[in-house]
């Protein structure tokens, strides 16, 4: 498999909880992350339960279009509250990436049949 383009969801934990993302290019020294930190969005506020759960529903995946924009969901608090967190949906990408990337075309010769058993 070739190198790929790689990101690192975070939440900080500054003053309040933010929703940041850094990376690396396939390109880039491995074991480094030279793309550089970026805030998506800055929280305002932070969770006074105590529960302290935060974070539990977070994803991110590649858009398998481009190969280069990733689409990242997290939680953030805009007020300082118990539980009146948000949810983030966002997508980005590096700015060198994706200018020549194309995906094959798929197949158009395959014909669906019943699987068997052996």
């Amino acid at each position: 498999m070739p190198p790929s383009h790689g990101l690192i969801g975070c939440c900080s934990g500054g003053v309040y909880q933010s929703i940041r993302y850094t990376g690396r290019l396939a390109t880039d020294t491995l074991g480094t992350l030279p793309q550089g930190e970026t805030t998506l969005i800055a929280g305002a506020g932070s969770q006074t339960h105590s529960s302290g759960r935060r974070g539990d529903y977070s994803s991110m995946a590649v858009d398998p279009t481009d190969g280069c924009t990733f689409w990242y969901t997290q939680e953030y608090y805009p007020a300082t509250s118990s539980a009146g967190w948000h949810t983030r949906l966002s997508s980005f990408k590096f700015a060198s990436c994706g200018s020549t990337t194309t995906m094959p075309a798929p197949p158009t010769n395959l014909t669906p049949r019943p699987a068997t058993r052996r």
